[in-house]
């Protein structure tokens, strides 16, 4: 019974540990220093976003080669601001929304 309590507990302790941003060690040169990676293990992009008057605005760059996936405005989903400078607020881009830690999301604009 101590053997399987203990086995529990490490296991929990192996699940608390912090999830790592899996940012690739290279950034691409063409991805600016101002754009923060959103993304996992499986891949991600960086992204560039800006709050001007409450119009958001911004760049998605490819996470391999740092082209330019997406630049332009984007509708918020949501009306609470949010710090567009911390990489905890994105949680991913699925190549029409930029999705929020917030439960909120910004939408790409047609162009």
């Amino acid at each position: 019974m101590k053997r399987i309590f203990t086995c529990i507990v490490i296991l929990f302790l192996f699940a608390c540990q912090p999830v790592t941003s899996y940012e690739p060690e290279l950034r691409p040169e063409s991805v600016p220093v101002s754009a923060l990676w959103v993304g996992g293990a499986d891949g991600g992009v960086y992204v560039d976003i800006s709050l001007d008057a409450e119009n958001y605005s911004g760049t998605i760059y490819t996470d391999s080669t740092g082209d330019v996936w997406y630049s332009g405005s984007f509708t918020y989903s949501g009306t609470v601001e949010f710090d567009v400078n911390t990489a905890g607020a994105y949680t991913g881009w699925d190549g029409e929304m930029l999705y929020l830690a917030n439960g909120e999301y910004l939408k790409a604009e047609q162009q």
